[in-house]
């Protein structure tokens, strides 16, 4: 059984740093502001949750017997946060604040790859109950989760106080630039497989 105080210290670390969702997160409170931004807080919430399910429930099963499925679905994360990072970077200057919508953070939640980190390193093996798995990791993790996005978004408003209201473009592309590196690091980490597997193996012939 993993210690709670351990447990707390390392989801409390992965959630801080900085990510697809933190980027977005930190973003809107950059560009609407701590009030108009916190509802995003929610799609955080609702999307860790909904992509720890898919994965405790179906994927973590079918990824042990079939090898292949890991790559592909960072492709696919790798995509839609590739696609989030190209309408934050070409949305209207009267529309940026727009680019930020409940529905992208909550997909880019979803495809954020620290669900995978929590699901395969921090929680505890899914053998030790659905309940002593939901009390008390799950909701401690949640209430972590609410934290760390009240904290960033947060740090976002600090951004836009101190710019007094400026600098939106300038955020607005820093956000997409980070994004769009967090998609290429998902494709790396996809490709890497992929090539190993493709590379062709020496057989020694005997003398």
């Amino acid at each position: 059984m993993i210690e709670l105080d351990a447990f707390v210290l390392a989801a409390a670390l992965l959630l801080l740093t900085p990510g697809p969702t933190n980027t977005l997160l930190a973003a809107a409170g950059a560009m609407l502001g701590a009030r108009r931004a916190a509802p995003l807080i929610a799609a955080e919430l609702l999307g860790y949750g909904a992509a720890i399910l898919v994965l405790e429930a179906f994927v973590a099963p079918v990824v042990e017997s079939m090898a292949w499925l890991r790559p592909l679905l960072r492709i696919a994360c790798a995509v839609y946060l590739a696609y989030t990072a190209w309408r934050i970077w070409t949305a209207p200057q009267a529309d940026s604040q727009g680019a930020i919508t409940w529905g992208r953070v909550f997909l880019a939640t979803l495809s954020n790859p620290k669900a995978l980190i929590f699901v395969f390193v921090i929680l505890p093996p899914r053998s030790i109950g659905v309940v002593d798995l939901v009390e008390p990791y799950l909701m401690v993790l949640f209430a972590l989760m609410a934290l760390a996005g009240s904290v960033w978004v947060a740090l976002g408003a600090a951004v836009r106080a101190g710019a007094r209201g400026g600098g939106g473009l300038t955020i607005r592309r820093t956000s997409s630039v980070v994004v769009a590196f967090f998609s290429a690091l998902l494709l790396a980490s996809a490709a890497a497989p992929v090539a190993s597997a493709a590379s062709p193996v020496r057989v020694t012939q005997g003398r």
